[in-house]
């Protein structure tokens, strides 16, 4: 059932039977430049600390013990330049009577409505303890490796700031985050991004209480989320020194146009083709037959525009491993093996199927068609959508990745 709450505040709501887990989500999606990544973790680590009725982590755990192990989850997305802060209580009803569900709507409310955020004491006291334990991990990811080559590669492949930091952040713009400013953000969250209200699972509050929000009207334009960064540019390569056992290696590339439904299909597919799984023409090829890395794999965005491949290799191998990367893009240009494609095509299909026998799944799936309602298809037309690509397509789209960006993380361990 969908149903609107006020302008700009839509609901939708799912009482299957399926699972014993209940979730209610509340998502607030907004414009990528509002915020940083930065800005957009620290709050929902004091989102998550705890509410003005329960300002101390262990109150809070234990109140969520009470409630027969509720989880509660407090994070962000992003969908290429839309944000989207996320906040979700899952729960069993063992008396199925409506109470437990009840008891952790009001809970969820308490930690939009009356959060630490903006509270006198607690407030500035929970801001300087998830500010340095924020900065603390940051920290500790300088000496990740894999990490710090994600980091710099996607630094280099886009222009817009918002777009350029992982998802946690970094230390620069920690740096400038200050209280004021992070409960000025949440003010506008609050009072200016568009909301989606999930709630999925057999043991729900009834629907007029699902349906009691003191969210004010608002309208909300929101930017194009796709990101279009097809187009053929010249490779910029970054390098660095690193102490360490292996040489990292990630190499980026942009994409064609995503906006039919048909290319994205296409997109993943060649994708599972590429670097999915042992399978995979990468880890066939360069890892098995080549022996130039001890891993490798590709994943990809396709709100961002980009797919990525990323490899731990030898010092001496690099660029030998980076042109047997090249040989076999060009090689997937001019023939896809039959086999593999048949045996990538029904392992989505089973992937999605097995995706979708979990409630959060089932729960992203209804948030998922509420933001982006022309996506929407059962897993029939999913599958009947993935087996009528033709090796034909997948070459095609082989041909239109253009290799933007390549990050070294050069190990000095193994340096002459």
């Amino acid at each position: 059932m969908k149903t609107t709450i006020t302008t700009g505040v839509e609901a939708t709501i799912s009482r299957a039977s399926k699972f014993r887990t209940n979730m209610l989500t509340c998502h607030f999606v907004g414009p990528i430049d509002a915020a940083s990544n930065t800005e957009m973790t620290l709050l929902t680590w004091m989102l998550a600390h705890g509410c003005q009725k329960y300002p101390q982590s262990d109150e809070l755990s234990l109140v969520l013990a009470q409630l027969y192990g509720a989880n509660l989850q407090v994070y962000h997305q992003n969908y290429g330049r839309w944000r989207d802060l996320v906040v979700e209580i899952s729960f069993v009803d063992p008396q199925t009577d409506g109470k437990i569900g009840e008891r952790c709507l009001d809970l969820i409310k308490q930690i939009i409505f009356e959060p630490l955020i903006g509270a006198a004491h607690f407030g500035i006291q929970t801001y300087q303890s998830e500010y340095q334990a924020l900065k603390t991990e940051l920290l500790d990811l300088q000496t990740d490796h894999d990490f710090q080559t994600y980091a710099l590669t996607k630094d280099a492949f886009f222009d817009e700031t918002e777009l350029k930091t992982p998802r946690i952040g970094n230390l620069a713009e920690l740096a400038v985050i200050n209280y004021d400013r992070l409960v000025e953000l949440y003010q506008r969250i609050l009072q200016h991004w568009q909301i989606e209200l999930v709630d999925y699972g057999q043991n729900l509050p009834a629907d007029a209480q699902l349906s009691d929000w003191s969210f004010a009207p608002r309208q909300v334009q929101l930017p194009e989320p796709q990101l279009t960064n097809f187009g053929v540019t010249q490779t910029q390569t970054v390098t660095q020194e690193v102490v360490g056992e292996q040489t990292h290696l990630s190499l980026a590339y942009s994409l064609p146009d995503l906006a039919s439904q048909q290319a994205r299909d296409v997109l993943r597919l060649w994708v599972a083709i590429l670097g999915g799984d042992e399978q995979s023409l990468l880890f066939r090829q360069v890892r098995e037959q080549s022996g130039l890395a001890y891993d490798i794999g590709a994943n990809y965005d396709s709100f961002l525009g980009w797919l990525v491949i990323e490899a731990g290799v030898d010092r001496q191998q690099t660029q030998a491993a980076q042109a047997d990367i090249a040989l076999v893009l060009q090689t997937a240009t001019e023939k896809i093996d039959p086999e593999l494609l048949a045996l990538e095509k029904e392992n989505l299909i089973n992937e999605q199927l097995q995706a979708l026998d979990q409630p959060r799944t089932r729960s992203m799936e209804l948030f998922a068609d509420a933001l982006f309602p022309e996506r929407q298809r059962d897993q029939a037309d999913f599958a009947r959508a993935i087996r009528a690509i033709t090796a034909e397509q997948v070459m095609q789209i082989a041909g239109q990745c253009h290799l933007k960006v390549v990050t070294e993380l050069l190990n000095q361990e193994d340096k002459k």
